[in-house]
C-alpha cells in the first residue's frame, strides 16, 4: 500500500471512532440513579424522560439509598 492509502485508512479510522469515543466521555461523567445504572430499559427511560422515571421509581431509588445507608453503618 502506498504512503496515501495509509493516511486515508488512518482518517478513516479516527473519523469512525470520534462519535463512540465522545459519547463514552459524555456518558461517564453521569451518575445515573442506582436503579437506572443497572437496567439498560430504565437508564433509556432516565436519558430521556428524567421526571417521568423520577415519577414511576423515584420512591424506590431512595429506598435502595436508605437501604444501603442502613447496610453500611449498622447502628
Amino acid at each position: 500500500m502506498s504512503e496515501s492509502e495509509y493516511l486515508w485508512v488512518i482518517l478513516f479510522v479516527v473519523l469512525a471512532f470520534i462519535p463512540v469515543t465522545l459519547n463514552a466521555l459524555r456518558r461517564r461523567g453521569e451518575r445515573p440513579p442506582p436503579l437506572a445504572a443497572n437496567d439498560r430499559k430504565l437508564y433509556r427511560l432516565w436519558r430521556s424522560d428524567p421526571q417521568a422515571y423520577e415519577r414511576q421509581y423515584g420512591e424506590m431509588d431512595r429506598e435502595y439509598r436508605l437501604a444501603q445507608q442502613r447496610k453500611k453503618n449498622p447502628e
